[in-house]
């Protein structure tokens, strides 16, 4: 906490000062709250209940948020003031920024399109927004205060979004599960984050790293804070063991919702983790800052085995869980858990200096492509939700025949998700294993390499639905409108793409944006 004394003993001015020169890099984080601001004087003002205004204005703030970030890109920017940093507005932090925004203007077209309207009210845009700008915090924070108060943001904003719908039972369950699991794991979290603090005696990231680097021996409340801390990313991301809460959170929120959970809120945890794992700003030095590996010394090890513990868990029960799954909606809840697992396998080669910057393209890569894929894919549970009432794959029987693109649609993004060529996912599959191989962790690839195949059992349930298995005389199609056509197309294109041409072209403007913070 000393770190926060030279801030608060400077007078009006210069602080004032200061704020100013920051302005520029928080420019995407003030408006999105602005916006908060906005949709309750304008859900105020109107006082007629739902409205389709809210949806248009939330699309239209999300799209002007997304300008900002790509408008600011430059060179890195600290954000602080007097050498305290809380920020680091980076090529890293642009980059999950637009993964949460577009994950967030998806999601709104998503709802717009399912005819619900509780996507027609204020307060669920003005959640909304609050959860975007606290992932977008989160993105770039470098100091545990901030870190901590933008991860209960994100986290009670996402009990809201998956509880949202009142008259939805297995929505209300799923959301006590979720609030329960949230506090639990969040208590531990601020337990570790305590014993760290008392350690290093400073909230920065970067002094934590400096003070890390004088460890010599053993330190078991040091190791227990760090397995504590660990706890809360892995609540956030459902990795095991604090994944038991996915499944009936997914299953019970809304499609959309639970798709911008999915990859969102995945990506949010992945986005501060990468930073702490890779990164430890020098204050106030132009020197390479040296990797955490480095600073733990002996000790890296201990890191290292505690996510490839949590990455084998993660894959290998998702997968197996997924396996007896007959409702589309429930089988991506699993599967977002083992693709967290595959996160997990490079997360875990961060920490080797050889392969670090490889492992973060990776992560960042497959972050980006794993938005187009899984949305796809909880896109189609929206209109099964819509038109059939129902979310059972077994709904899906003789639909690839009946619409085509659409079923040849559905195709390309599990076959993505699945990991196979010539898709978008198996590029990031590749890159995610490159780094364990290379390092010589050639039992962890394969048991990585084992739970991919599993997982090709379950994502070909609804492919044999689709194309293997005759229509019944009651199976009725999708009631898909051009516009809703189009959004899975669209969704499509880029796993095909990334998949055949341009992955190159995305994977080194990935790689020029984790440079930023090497």
């Amino acid at each position: 906490m000393h770190s926060l004394l030279p801030l608060l003993a400077q007078d009006g001015g210069e602080l004032s000062a200061a704020l100013m020169d920051n302005f520029g890099a928080l420019l995407p984080e003030m408006f999105l709250c602005a916006m908060v601001v906005i949709v309750l004087l304008v859900d105020l003002v109107r006082g007629r209940g739902p409205s389709p205004l809210f949806p248009w204005l939330t699309l239209g703030g999300i799209v002007v948020a997304i300008g900002l970030v790509i408008s600011g890109s430059g060179d890195p920017l600290t954000v602080g003031y007097d050498g305290f940093a809380a920020l680091q507005v980076d090529g890293l932090g642009r980059l999950f920024k637009l993964i949460f925004l577009i994950t967030g203007a998806l999601t709104v077209i998503f709802i717009m399109r399912s005819g619900r309207r509780y996507g027609e009210e204020g307060e669920f845009q003005v959640v909304l927004f609050g959860s975007l700008a606290g992932m977008c915090y989160l993105a770039s924070a470098t100091e545990l205060i901030g870190f901590y108060v933008a991860f209960e943001l994100v986290s009670y904003t996402g009990y809201l979004l998956a509880g949202y719908r009142l008259e939805s039972a297995k929505g209300a369950e799923g959301a006590s599960k979720y609030v329960i699991f949230g506090s639990v794991s969040s208590a531990i979290m601020l337990f570790g984050i305590t014993l760290i603090l008392g350690f290093t005696g400073t909230t920065k990231f970067s002094e934590i790293a400096t003070a890390l680097l004088s460890v010599e021996t053993a330190q078991p409340a040091l190791w227990v804070g760090a397995v504590f801390t660990f706890g809360g990313f892995a609540y956030k991301a459902a990795a095991f063991p604090f994944q038991f809460w996915c499944p009936d959170v997914y299953e019970g929120a809304p499609a959309p919702v639970a798709g911008f959970l999915a990859v969102a809120s995945k990506a949010a945890a992945f986005s501060v983790g990468v930073r702490i794992l890779a990164y430890a700003p020098a204050a106030g030095a132009a020197a390479a800052t040296p990797q955490l590996a480095q600073l733990f010394s002996q000790n890296a090890a201990f890191l290292e085995k505690l996510l490839i513990v949590a990455s084998v868990g993660t894959m290998t029960w998702g997968n197996l869980a997924a396996l007896r799954q007959t409702s589309l909606q429930r089988m991506l809840a699993y599967s977002s858990i083992a693709h967290a697992g595959y996160l997990l396998m490079a997360a875990a080669m961060v920490l080797r200096a050889d392969v670090a910057t490889d492992a973060m393209t990776a992560i960042g890569f497959y972050l980006l492509i794993y938005l187009f894929m899984n949305l796809g894919a909880f896109w189609v549970a929206t209109l099964m939700r819509r038109d059939l009432g129902t979310v059972e794959i077994r709904a899906l029987r003789g639909l690839g025949w009946k619409q085509p693109v659409f079923g040849v649609c559905f195709v390309i993004i599990l076959v993505s998700l699945t990991g196979l060529p010539p898709t978008a996912g198996f590029v990031g599959k590749l890159q995610l294993f490159a780094p364990v191989v290379r390092e010589g962790f050639y039992v962890f690839a394969a048991i990585g390499l084992v739970n991919g195949a599993i997982s090709l059992y379950y994502y070909a349930k609804p492919l044999r639905e689709m194309f293997l298995n005759k229509p019944d005389e009651d199976t009725r199609p999708l009631r898909m409108t051009g516009a809703d056509l189009a959004l899975i197309v669209a969704l499509t294109i880029p796993v095909l793409v990334l998949g055949l041409y341009r992955w190159d072209t995305v994977t080194n403007a990935v790689r020029d944006a984790v440079a930023m913070v090497q």
